[in-house]
């Protein structure tokens, strides 16, 4: 058994909520390749004129938070507060009930704040940066649909199982058998941050004898603009969508759908 040294996955990005962070599969031992045969090339019966990244949707998304800040040292008052949005995570899952118009939005990300503010009359500003952290979910309807050239999922658990008889008519072979399987690649829903409002109201609190404070309780109004985007092939001629008859399930029948269809746009 192999002891797990590592710090799981995203850890290396520096935010558990990146997503996007995948680190490659530990390596395995490797098979003696008896034969390799040559490749042979068939036109694919799919006609594009390009491939292109289409604007899925441009929305608007509103979330509130509440946060305490618990400045270093007690404060006479707060100069300036500059802050800057940025997401950590924007993930857009499509919906199983309209899994081409409607999306399962994920949004997490922080609000930095650089607080200057001063603990006396006269004196130096100080300067303290804290990230607030802000999370929401919201369903979107796309105002273009999602592209699944090959349909949406892969099946690899499937039972469609290739057995041969056995030398005397009683059963399977052990010693020889196959199967099939159908994995669709498809490109993924791209996220990108156009704009962000902050909007926010601050209360001061904890005072000590003279006065000053070093808890501030705020609650802010969070405002981003974002675009949904999918890469996508410009379509002139027929596609090959699999579509898996009614009579027919598992690997095989989106496989064999397939063949048909490339059989009569290419007649052969």
């Amino acid at each position: 058994m192999k002891r797990n040294t590592g710090c799981g996955c995203g850890s290396g990005s520096g935010s558990r909520s990146n997503h996007d962070f995948c680190p490659p599969a530990p390596p395995c031992d490797v098979a003696d390749t008896i034969h390799q045969g040559g490749c042979n090339v068939e036109p694919f019966p799919v006609i594009a004129d390009e491939e292109r990244t289409i604007v899925l949707t441009d929305i608007t998304l509103q979330t509130n938070v509440e946060s305490q800040i618990k400045l270093p040292t007690f404060a006479r008052e707060i100069k300036h507060i500059r802050k800057n949005v940025s997401l950590t995570q924007c993930k857009a899952i499509p919906s199983v009930l309209n899994p081409s118009t409607v999306v399962k939005l994920y949004v997490r990300g922080i609000v930095h704040k650089n607080i200057q503010y001063v603990e006396d009359c006269t004196g130096v500003v100080k300067d303290y940066g804290v990230d607030v952290e802000f999370s929401c979910f919201q369903d979107v309807t796309l105002e273009n649909p999602i592209f699944f050239p090959f349909g949406r999922f892969s099946q690899k658990g499937s039972i469609d199982e290739v057995r041969e008889l056995a030398k005397d008519g009683m059963g399977a072979n052990r010693c020889t058998f196959g199967s099939a399987t159908f994995e669709v690649f498809n490109e993924p829903i791209g996220c990108k941050l156009l704009f962000a409002f902050v909007n926010d109201l601050d209360f001061l609190e904890n005072f000590d004898n003279w006065g000053r404070f070093n808890h501030v309780t705020e609650k802010m109004e969070v405002l981003l603009g974002i675009k949904l985007f999918q890469k996508q092939q410009d379509f002139v001629g027929p596609t090959i969508a699999p579509t898996v008859p009614p009579n027919t399930s598992g690997v095989l029948g989106a496989s064999a759908t397939i063949y048909d269809r490339f059989r009569n746009i290419t007649g052969r």
